[in-house]
């Protein structure tokens, strides 16, 4: 017992000593991590904060090298496919213009019309315009049966109002160990871009919400809204059976409740803690590439695991 407790104070003493050698973005770091229950609308405004902090990102990327290896923290994030409909929010916002207003009218940005990707009409399976190389929507899943969606909201509504049976392209990050809510996913996809990025960034909700909408408003704003060349889109898609702007109002309209039946959680913000690589400055599939070979220090991140990595 003498020796045991005489061990247990060395460890104490070290550990002790190498936390006081930090500064306090890693410290806040390595003591709000300890806890796997975290919030998320803590951990990740605090990665806001210390992104650039060169201790913290020493011990957040040591997750080859601390005492488990890179086991506990590979994760892995797998391409695939699924029908939209099957897929359900995080956040609890979903724009009701970033959702329909470049399915209505073609955007100047835009190289051809975003209907067209909507509707299943640019191939199989879809995926959006964006300001990444793929355009996956980011899920994690299956926990109690569902896939969430990390990144990739407002790409996943217009599929759901021009086409909720349409197979969209996903990268799905599987549960594992300590990864077994989404609130968890949350935080680790925001350490990852945090490490790749230098900085973490998110973007605040504008306009009225999808989410609490009701379908004559849907319905009154494509009757205002769509274009002539939507409406051929949609019937070339067999959605309606001529270029009438009823009959698109009608359709649009009543595919909303199938997107509400699959909302998010009523805690979690898209300014507060939704994930945007590319907006921070990586992209998803460096991201992507950082999680599946462990390199993110998430689960008990230590600062002896930079010790032991420059051993």
């Amino acid at each position: 017992m003498k020796l045991l407790m005489e061990n247990w104070r060395k460890f104490v003493n070290e550990e002790v000593e190498i936390l006081d050698e930090l500064g306090n973005a890693a410290r806040a770091f390595v003591k709000l991590s300890q806890d796997p229950k975290a919030d998320a609308r803590v951990y990740i405004p605090l990665l806001k904060k210390i992104a650039a902090d060169p201790e913290f990102r020493a011990i957040a990327a040591a997750g080859k090298t601390d005492a488990k290896g890179p086991e506990d923290e590979s994760f892995k994030v797998s391409p695939g496919s699924m029908p939209a409909k099957d897929l359900h929010a995080t956040q609890k916002e979903i724009g009701i213009s970033n959702s329909l207003n470049d399915q209505m009218v073609q955007p100047s940005w835009a190289p051809n019309p975003p209907a067209m990707n909507a509707l299943g009409l640019k191939g199989s399976p879809i995926e959006m315009l964006c300001k990444d190389t793929r355009c996956a929507i980011l899920t994690f899943g299956p926990v109690n049966g569902k896939y969430r969606i990390l990144d990739g909201h407002h790409r996943w509504s217009q599929v759901m109002m021009m086409n909720p049976d349409g197979v969209v392209a996903v990268d799905n990050l599987e549960p594992k160990g300590i990864l077994a809510t989404p609130e968890n996913a949350l935080k680790l996809m925001q350490l990852a871009i945090a490490l790749k990025a230098g900085k973490v960034v998110t973007i605040p909700f504008e306009g009225k919400n999808l989410m609490s909408a009701d379908a004559e408003q849907i319905y009154q704003f494509v009757l205002k809204n769509i274009s002539d060349e939507t409406l051929k889109l949609l019937v070339v898609a067999k959605k309606i059976p001529k270029p009438d702007k009823k009959l698109a109002a009608k359709y649009i309209s009543d595919n909303l409740g199938a997107l509400q039946a699959n909302k998010g959680f009523s805690h979690l913000t898209r300014a507060g803690v939704m994930p945007q690589a590319a907006d921070s400055g990586t992209s998803q599939g460096a991201v992507n590439q950082a999680i599946n070979t462990g390199a993110v220090n998430f689960a008990e991140p230590s600062p002896k695991d930079v010790k032991k990595a420059a051993e």
